[in-house]
């Protein structure tokens, strides 16, 4: 047997983390709103019966919206379906928590994206990654009125994010790798170095 609607599937074989809930009522029973004629019909009372088991899914997850818009409490297959709205991109190899914990951060993270301060609470709020990041802007002050055409020319911008503390290299690079190319702009070289080395 299969029931799906509003998000929820009992398909054999299935889990998307939702199912039916045996026993949910209705609050709002239809044989309530039936004509008093037909309220003793038995045949009336299944068909009520059923609708009501049809609608009582419905009506709780209108009820509880709000929680299904925390990324805390959610179902986990509505939070990563809140990610795609305001482009969370998690990886495979994420854990549940590490995706409600990004989607969570996602507002203030791109309130600061491509900043050292954006990317440096990303990865400690999130990954609990501590990192040091070092970019090469830079600026040229002076009291006098000076040429621009003697001004020396600016290298090319980068960015070199150093890992500190006891971290999985490895998986910690890797993961880094992939979030720079969302949160860095496609001018900026970025390097990264183990900073335990």
């Amino acid at each position: 047997m299969t029931y799906s609607g509003v998000g929820i599937s009992t398909s054999p074989g299935t889990d998307p983390g939702r199912r039916f809930v045996q026993g949910l009522g209705n609050p709002f029973p239809m044989i309530n709103y039936t004509s008093s004629m037909l309220a003793d019909d038995p045949i009336a009372q299944m068909i009520c019966a059923s609708l009501d088991e049809v609608l009582a899914p419905i009506i709780s997850v209108l009820d509880c919206y709000d929680s299904y818009l925390d990324a805390h409490i959610a179902p986990i297959d509505f939070v990563r379906y809140m990610s795609s709205w305001i482009l969370v991109n998690p990886q495979a190899s994420w854990d549940d928590a590490t995706v409600r914990k990004a989607l969570a951060h996602a507002i203030r993270f791109y309130d600061f994206r491509g900043t050292s301060r954006g990317l440096h609470d990303y990865f400690k709020d999130i990954f609990g990654i501590d990192v040091v990041i070092e970019d090469s802007g830079s600026v040229i002050t002076s009291r006098d009125s000076t040429d621009p055409s003697t001004w020396s020319a600016p290298g090319p911008p980068a960015v070199s994010i150093s890992l500190q503390g006891n971290t999985d290299s490895e998986s910690s690079l890797d993961l880094i790798q992939t979030l720079l190319a969302v949160a860095i702009p496609a001018h900026v070289t970025a390097t990264l170095v183990d900073g335990k080395q």
